[in-house]
């Protein structure tokens, strides 16, 4: 049996089964081995060992059972089954023998584990069944014969063991002392590696914990400061909440005063031009009235009429005797002037309102400290932080909220801002120079302003509220046919333009006070601009009124083109040649003499950007120059008086340079 195990072959359920028995046998005769075969009587005969033999008693072991079986082949498969059936039932031995049994079929069971896989035993049962159902029909007799039980004759016969070949020794191949040396370096190198790996990590372990020790160290001292830094920050967080609480309440307050002053200025600005459109109507409509020689009228309206032309004249007349007490002024053209004259009643209660509005100005913020209130107050807070803390103070985008902070503040203070009306500066103002001086370091040099959140503080500022209530005015106030309101409302949008990079194309603030502008000049051109045609019989009657419209319309030519370099020029050409230009002005040439109406071209000439009028000709200016043409072509070169009107058109016809 130790050969067979040691050839690497694996014994089969019967092999073990009759190895059991008589290591069962030799236990019970008490001998010190156990043989390897059975000893052969004299006769030749091997004496054959049934499973009963073992079982009997000591009285029946001299007695032997004579088996008289013929079909020995069924007998073997027989004894393979009872053997494979003993191999799953484990037999019963006495107390004192159970254990060791337990370890010799455990040992079994292993064995045949590693020899016969799971596919091989059932092959071997599939073919055993097979065999069985064939020479069952054959044998069932003969085993009923032997005393066999029945079960036991249906039972399948269990698998042949697979055959496994022991290993060819030859086909080994031979192992070097070298290959063996290598394979022990290699090893050698592989545990140095993995060891060199444990002292790296053991290194970067002892490195963290050197670190977390000193980050402790470094808490514990830093502690009293961090808490300091706590209650600092509890503090801002505070007057944070406060500030914005008290600027919620008076937000609303601000607003309204804003509304309530601009309604004011817009009401007497809408006065002006409702009460000049109504007299050039009420003029249009006496020429008209006397050209046709109707009667004069009576009744309500009439009386309104003539009350508004007495006041109308009086009005003129005030103000040519002003003009003759200063005589410093040039010769004045009539139409050129504004009449913005009010009576002492109305600005006794405008000026009266405005008192009202300045008033409550001062009165919002009176029940509020001076730290909640002031510029100064709120951007000291924030310079602190700034100077204890900059990282903090740049990842909480306070320069982003500074403008929003004080929008309310300034606001206040911009209420009464009127800088179409009068010269106000704004650089001049408390709020403007606070936040020029926030943050200001000696120290600082170019590179360093780069690199401040704070650098684009006052453009963000004048971007957000300075632009937003020049936007408001426009829309409300600003008189287009005013010269000394564009002249100024120019000068501080073309100053705030070029001194703030900010306010550029793309900024919405500034786009959305370029429209306010161009609907303010558009509404202009449509309902201030009115120049009379009339037959030539009546031409001494409306002479007068003739050369006031035509002035005004130049006036309102000259404004618009002085905002010439701010708004498009596409947008700025359509308007001023395209509409009023080509509509107006032109017809207003042809109804004129010749030599009045080159006196009156070259006053529009003069009104024309040079930008303009260099390189080619502009096609809005193709008609004026044809019409120039012609009225040159009109003149008596040999008349004296027409020499200035000569002059005039050659000069016209130069730079305009007509096709």
């Amino acid at each position: 049996m130790k050969i067979f195990l040691e050839s690497g072959c694996i014994p089969d359920a019967a092999m073990i089964h009759a190895a059991r028995k008589r290591r069962q046998k030799a236990r019970e005769l008490g001998t010190d081995y156990i043989p390897i075969e059975e000893q052969s009587d004299e006769k030749g005969k091997s004496r054959l060992i049934r499973e009963e033999d073992h079982d009997r008693s000591d009285d029946d072991d001299s007695q032997d059972r004579i088996d008289m079986t013929v079909n020995t082949e069924a007998r073997d498969k027989e004894k393979r089954r009872e053997a494979f059936l003993a191999s799953q039932v484990p037999i019963k031995l006495s107390d004192n023998e159970s254990e060791h049994e337990n370890e010799e079929e455990e040992w079994e069971a292993q064995q045949i584990r590693k020899g016969v896989t799971g596919a091989q035993i059932a092959a071997a049962q599939q073919d055993s069944m097979l065999q069985q159902q064939f020479t069952m029909g054959m044998n069932v007799n003969q085993m009923m014969g032997t005393g066999v039980p029945l079960e036991m004759v249906l039972m399948p016969a269990p698998p042949p063991p697979p055959s496994i070949q022991p290993p060819d020794p030859t086909k080994i191949v031979p192992v070097t002392p070298q290959e063996v040396v290598n394979r022990m370096r290699s090893r050698l190198e592989n545990l140095k590696e993995v060891h060199r790996q444990h002292q790296q990590e053991q290194e970067r372990l002892e490195q963290e914990l050197q670190q977390a020790l000193k980050e402790l160290d470094m808490g514990e001292i830093r502690t009293p400061h961090f808490a300091q830094r706590f209650r600092y920050y509890q503090e801002l967080r505070g007057y944070v909440t406060d500030l914005v609480e008290c600027l919620d309440e008076k937000l609303p307050l601000v607003i309204k005063l804003e509304q309530r002053w601009l309604d004011l200025y817009g009401e007497r600005s809408t006065e002006l031009m409702e009460r000049r459109r109504q007299d050039t109507r009420d003029q249009a409509e006496e020429i008209t009235t006397a050209s046709r020689g109707q009667g004069v009228r009576r009744g309500p309206e009439v009386e309104a009429h003539v009350r508004r032309a007495t006041e109308r004249e009086g009005r003129r007349a005030r103000r040519r005797r002003a003009r003759e007490l200063a005589s410093t002024l040039p010769k004045h053209i009539d139409g050129m002037s504004s009449d913005d004259e009010v009576t002492e009643q109305q600005n006794l209660a405008f000026k009266q309102a405005k008192d009202e509005i300045d008033n409550d100005c001062k009165d919002i913020f009176s029940d509020v400290l001076d730290e909640y209130c002031t510029v100064r107050g709120i951007i000291s807070k924030l310079e602190s932080w700034r100077e204890t803390d900059m990282d903090a103070y740049t990842e909480a985008y306070v320069s982003l909220c500074i403008p929003k902070m004080i929008s309310p503040i300034i606001r206040l203070q911009l209420v009464t801002w009127n800088p179409i009306m009068e010269s106000a500066d704004i650089e001049r103002t408390k709020w403007y120079n606070t936040l020029l001086l926030y943050a200001l370091d000696s120290k600082e040099t170019e590179e360093s302003l780069k690199r401040d959140p704070d650098v684009r503080l006052i453009p963000s500022t004048i971007e957000k509220i300075v632009i937003p209530k020049l936007t408001s005015i426009i829309e409300k106030i600003w008189d287009p046919m005013s010269t000394s309101q564009t002249l100024r409302l120019v000068g501080i949008i073309n100053r705030l333009i070029k001194e703030y990079p900010n306010l550029n194309d793309t900024s919405k603030q500034l786009e959305t006070l370029f429209n306010a502008i161009l609907d303010k000049i558009k509404a202009a051109v449509e309902n201030d601009v009115f120049i009379p045609i009339f037959p030539k019989q009546v031409w001494d009657t409306k002479h007068q009124f003739f050369q006031r419209q035509f002035a005004m319309a130049v006036k309102l030519l000259r404004n618009l083109l002085s905002w010439q370099g701010l708004l498009g020029d596409m947008q700025l050409k359509n308007l001023a040649l395209g509409s009023l230009l080509n509509r107006y002005l032109l017809a207003g040439l042809r109804v004129s003499s010749p030599t009045d109406a080159l006196v009156k071209a070259n006053m529009v000439m003069s009104t024309l950007p040079r930008a303009w009028l260099q390189g080619e000709t502009i096609e809005h200016l193709k008609m004026f120059a044809c019409l120039i043409q012609q009225l040159s072509e009109q003149l008596d070169q040999a008349n004296p008086a027409h020499n200035e009107a000569w002059e005039y058109a050659k000069s016209i016809l130069k730079i305009i340079k007509p096709l």
